[in-house]
């Protein structure tokens, strides 16, 4: 009965504390046992421990295949799994850039006076495909030094051209912007016709006083205005006399000069004299001598226009 009781005790405490031992566990496993070279993968670890126990994981670095890299640890959650036991979640990232199949030697879980280990782990790295790899460039050209034109510039010049060119730019606004404000430079905002000879002219705007009837609403002096100013403006584009600034004397004695003006320079001067007469002396002239003014003002016009001269091929010369 004593030899059975003892045995019982001795059961028992063995129970307890292996019980205890037994609860405490470290598994190791990885994420993918194959990887292409370059790429990463994590050892997963779960570790079962009592509650506030100083532990660490360990693993024998001499052991570990020169072209398997231990990249960095990665810190999980911990879980209380009671009866002060906890479970811990930790990784560990790994990396290799040879082809070829690895052994990891087990890692140990140091846990007071108790040490734990894991398995082995076995890692399988692959080649690269080179022939699927898209992103290869060809071996590049020579670099070639030859010397440009710019290679002599000063270094400000060529680090800072973009901010010159713009001071270039807005100095030169500046002066255009000030030549065309002080108007010492007209800018054409639209596009100038192409002036009327000055015979065309004449012809057009004697017609339009014609049409008027200025003389036949009792408007004599408004006429004869109109009517020395368009022979006056004729004479200006046409010899380049300026006629609106001269009397009526000036101009008949300046029209005498001229060869091309000499003969109808009579009929000029019956127009501006009956002009005068009804502008300063107040007359008022018959409605025949209104016909005749501006049948001379017309004959005048025609008798002094330019004269187009044919050159020995037939076709028109420049008009005298």
């Amino acid at each position: 009965m004593l030899k059975r009781l003892t045995y019982i005790s001795i059961l028992f405490v063995a129970l307890l504390f292996g019980g205890e031992a037994s609860a405490r566990s470290i598994k190791a496993a990885v994420d993918s046992s194959q990887i292409t070279m370059g790429y990463q993968t994590a050892i997963r670890f779960e570790i079962v421990d009592q509650a506030g126990a100083p532990s660490e994981i360990l693993v024998d670095k001499d052991a570990v295949p020169a072209e398997v890299e231990l990249i960095d640890w990665v810190y999980g959650d911990t879980a209380d799994l009671g009866n002060g036991l906890v479970e811990m979640k930790r990784a560990l990232i790994i990396q290799s850039f040879d082809s070829g199949l690895y052994t990891i030697p087990p890692f140990l879980m140091v846990s007071g006076p108790d040490t734990l280990r894991t398995e082995p782990i076995t890692l399988k790295v692959n080649p690269v495909d080179v022939s699927q790899l898209e992103d290869i460039n060809p071996i590049a050209p020579a670099m070639d030094f030859e010397s440009k034109w710019y290679d002599f510039l000063p270094d400000w010049l060529t680090d800072y051209w973009q901010w010159i060119l713009a001071g270039l730019l807005i100095i030169a606004a500046g002066i255009c912007g000030y030549l065309i404000m002080t108007r010492k430079v007209e800018v054409p905002l639209i596009p100038k016709k192409k002036p009327v000879p000055p015979y065309q002219l004449a012809m057009q705007r004697l017609e339009s006083l014609r049409e008027q009837n200025l003389w036949q609403n009792g408007q004599e002096k408004e006429y004869y205005t109109r009517l020395t100013d368009i022979l006056r403006d004729y004479l200006q584009g046409r010899f380049g006399i300026n006629a609106m600034e001269m009397t009526s004397q000036q101009i008949t004695r300046v029209l005498n000069e001229n060869e091309t003006t000499r003969m109808p320079n009579a009929r000029m001067k019956r127009i501006l004299e009956i002009a005068d007469f009804v502008k300063f002396a107040k007359v008022r002239p018959l409605p025949d001598d209104n016909h005749r003014a501006l049948a001379e003002a017309v004959r005048f016009v025609e008798e002094t226009k330019p004269v187009e001269v044919v050159a020995e091929d037939g076709s028109p010369a420049p008009a005298k």
